[in-house]
């Protein structure tokens, strides 16, 4: 003899759903009062750039109003074929937080990515691959501090430096 159970699933899933809905809540409140953040291990924030040179004394302000640069390389010597795409995300280390300094960096961005663009378009990937980051980031930190009246520049970073072939 075998008894057979109606189930009114217009009842009971509505019911479920809001089983496990208090479930979720009363699991977040559990931890919020027992002071526990859920997730903060997944994101670590990044290191500051006074913590990325060496030695500085004064607090070190970034400018990174550049976003990412795009430009074509020259071509290999002797290819028919166009030279690789360099994706460049520059940003610029100073001293202090000096807002006069800063409005001269924000008035000649676009002559700096200018600059940058230009100093990379003229080279090829095996150029630029031998000559190494630093002679890099020390060319181009001349040619942008040249430019520059109320301040210097201490340090020039790549977020991104990719080559796409």
């Amino acid at each position: 003899m075998s008894v057979k159970i109606k189930v009114d699933w217009n009842k009971l899933l509505p019911l479920l759903a809001a089983s496990i809905a208090a479930l979720i809540l009363l699991v977040t409140i559990i931890a919020l009062i027992a002071g526990k953040r859920p997730g903060i291990a997944y994101r670590k924030s990044d290191p500051h750039s006074a913590e990325q040179i060496k030695g500085a004394s004064q607090e070190q302000m970034q400018f990174k109003e550049f976003g990412t640069l795009r430009t074509r390389l020259l071509p290999d010597e002797g290819s028919k074929e166009a030279g690789s795409v360099l994706l460049v995300t520059p940003w610029l280390s100073y001293q202090n937080d000096d807002s006069a300094f800063y409005e001269e960096l924000l008035s000649k961005k676009n002559m700096f990515a200018s600059y940058i663009l230009e100093f990379f378009s003229t080279k090829t990937k095996n150029a630029l691959l031998s000559a190494g980051e630093k002679e890099i980031k020390r060319i181009l930190l001349e040619r942008l501090n040249s430019q520059l009246s109320l301040g210097k520049v201490d340090a020039i970073y790549f977020d991104d430096y990719i080559f796409l072939d």
